[in-house]
């Protein structure tokens, strides 16, 4: 969690604007003024709280200590967490050494600084005060209404204190019921513990209602996917994302599954509804979406603790037989060195940055606040480029930042607060289609400049970027490894042009002013930004710069090897990819473009014993299955 602030390229600009206006203006907006496209679209803001906490904070210490605010809300969190471990549970420390570093590994999926961390807290805090609430009501059972006061007006994750809660009643009055059988004369008590609990509910609800949207905001939990026009990252599914990318998360989302469903067939005997229910609720929301991957870590510590807990206790014939093992303690021995090298290895590896680098993160150990498109914004600001802005959906947030209400945004990276058909036939059809973007641009919104993040990776940003580098009625004037601005050719900017104009041979008379303190991430991104405008050569120059000083990364290498591909220049090609399959021996797509570069020289039988190959790491991979069935050389039966 102690990084870079890369979350001031995203979303935390936006908060830090709406914070101000709350705060100056004593007024939650309920409509999209930050935009020129559709201002009097209805917007729930469903973390306003979040937003003043934070504004607030950074007046008094900047970025900085919003970073540190993060971290420590995540270790609060999980220290909240281990506090509802029982203290003969905490007993069997390797078990909890090792689900703790499942759970650590989970949380931190999402680290940057958002409103989300307080419902990591929430989430946290409730199932601390509901397990010291669990046989006997204590004072502190009725903080969980202050609590969720707060909570329904920090994060749109109020709605998990609602459901954890009502997944205790039902435990509680389960336990009721077999209580009544065993202890009659205890009924009245027991009754009484429900009723109370039953009341907490009602009260947990009502309270809920105490936000500046009442019932809407309320329901809407269960409404703001309805308007969801555009597909976001965290929204995915971890199997669809591990298809393109690798993030060791979605692997120990994997063990962590297993071991819950394990967890329980051992305990089948003694299944505590409470914990089933929870562990099948936020396994469900993590198997749909990544984002609710940390809520998944928080609950699975003391599920996991609690379920072989029992197990061990209980005396099962297969734990029996496990203690009079003389071997146990070796293997004991084994699991307190392993989980002493997983942590020291994981320290070292955020500390030096190594993690970062290896799973491509983009953020560096520390309390850094990365520039991103500070300079493009500067030199926006400071030509005094007016008019009607274009700009893509990664970079809206951090417009609204640095230049509301001056400049309003095209798009900001909240689907929820544009119409679904605004994405759906206006967004990306502009950027994928040279003559919708003709027709929209010039006649319907009469654009008189572009604000790109280049580093987009959406396809149809990359088609827009490559349409952009041919198109003589868009002049690019100011570029940098983050963002490229392009303004109308015409007499209104003549001025400008003529100052700033940037085409290739311009560029690469002053490459080396480009390339000069340039992390290799930056210059990968350069890279990439040459080769969509077609300047390929530029693109090999400053990628073998990066390459220069990321020598272990397989996906330079890939790069580096694709350019030398497009040029036809073979040998190079084939020895970057080489380089990138030794560096990662079960990444495919390295197979398949060495693959390709054999095929095109017609070298067809090294093509076929690459392919194959790939396909001993991946028999399912259907691109590769198509190059050998066009070779005729192997059948595929569906």
């Amino acid at each position: 969690f102690l990084h870079g602030a890369n979350a001031l390229n995203q979303d935390l600009g936006r908060h830090l604007k709406l914070g101000q206006i709350i705060w100056q203006t004593k007024s939650v907006p309920n409509t999209n003024f930050f935009s020129w496209t559709e201002p009097d679209y209805p917007f729930i803001n469903h973390h306003w709280l979040s937003e003043v906490i934070f504004y607030g904070l950074y007046n008094l210490g900047g970025i900085k200590i919003l970073i540190v605010l993060t971290t420590l809300l995540a270790l609060l969190s999980f220290f909240l967490i281990f506090l509802s471990l029982g203290h003969n549970q905490k007993r069997y420390f390797l078990l909890l050494g090792v689900v703790s570093i499942l759970s650590i590994g989970l949380l931190s999926e999402r680290t940057d600084i958002r409103p989300e961390v307080f419902g990591f807290l929430g989430v946290a805090f409730f199932w601390w005060i509901l397990i010291k609430n669990k046989e006997r009501l204590r004072w502190s059972f009725w903080l969980l209404l202050p609590a969720q006061l707060l909570w329904v007006n920090l994060h749109i994750t109020f709605c998990f204190g609602l459901i954890i809660y009502f997944f205790f009643f039902l435990d509680r009055l389960w336990a009721r019921r077999r209580q009544v059988y065993l202890l009659a004369r205890r009924e009245k008590k027991i009754d009484l513990f429900i009723a109370l609990a039953a009341l907490q509910g009602f009260f947990l609800l009502a309270i809920s209602f105490l936000n500046p949207n009442t019932w809407r905001g309320v329901l809407y939990p269960l409404t703001i996917f309805r308007n969801y026009g555009y597909t976001i990252v965290e929204n995915q599914s971890p199997f669809f994302l591990e298809k393109l990318m690798v993030n060791p998360s979605i692997t120990i989302f994997k063990i962590t599954i297993a071991l819950l469903i394990l967890s329980f067939i051992l305990n089948f005997r003694k299944i505590s509804f409470f914990n089933l229910a929870n562990a099948v609720f936020f396994g469900v929301l993590s198997w749909k979406a990544i984002r609710h991957f940390p809520f998944l870590g928080l609950i699975s510590l003391p599920v996991l603790v609690d379920n072989f807990y029992q197990f061990c206790e209980s005396k099962n014939i297969i734990w029996r037989i496990w203690e009079r093992l003389k071997i146990r303690k070796f293997f004991n021995f084994l699991t307190g060195i392993a989980i002493f090298v997983i942590l020291i290895g994981g320290i070292y590896g955020v500390v030096s940055n190594q993690y970062f680098l290896r799973y491509q993160k983009g953020d560096y150990f520390g309390l850094g606040i990365p520039a991103g498109f500070s300079k493009a914004t500067d030199f926006l600001i400071e030509q005094k480029i007016t008019g009607r802005m274009f700009n893509n959906f990664d970079i809206g947030g951090y417009l609204i930042w640095r230049l509301f209400p001056e400049w309003r945004v095209f798009v900001d990276n909240r689907p929820e607060a544009y119409s679904k058909d605004f994405f759906q036939s206006f967004y990306i059809p502009m950027q994928n289609d040279p003559v919708v973007w003709r027709q929209l641009a010039d006649e319907v919104y009469k654009i008189d400049f572009i604000f790109f993040a280049h580093t987009d990776a959406t396809p149809w940003a990359e088609n827009f970027l490559r349409y952009l580098a041919t198109d003589k009625n868009w002049q690019l004037v100011y570029v940098d490894s983050s963002a490229a601005i392009w303004v109308k050719n015409n007499e209104r900017f003549s001025s400008l042009i003529e100052n700033f104009r940037l085409d290739r041979e311009k560029i690469e008379a002053n490459l080396e002013n480009y390339l000069t303190d340039q992390d290799q991430r930056q210059l990968m991104s350069l890279a990439l930004f040459w080769e969509k405008m077609g300047w390929l050569d530029l693109a090999i120059k400053t990628q073998e710069r990066a390459w220069e000083k990321w020598p272990h990364s397989a996906k330079a290498a890939l790069f580096l090897g694709n350019l030398y591909s497009q040029k036809e220049n073979w040998s190079e090609a084939q020895k970057y990819f080489l380089t990138a399959i030794k560096l990662d021996k079960k990444w495919i797509l390295p197979y398949e473009l060495l693959g390709q570069t054999y095929y095109l020289q017609g070298n067809f039988s090294e093509a076929r014993r690459i392919w194959e190959n790939a396909l001993k790491i991946n028999p399912d991979n259907e691109k590769v299955k198509s190059y050998l069935d066009s070779m005729g050389l192997i059948p595929f039966v569906k």
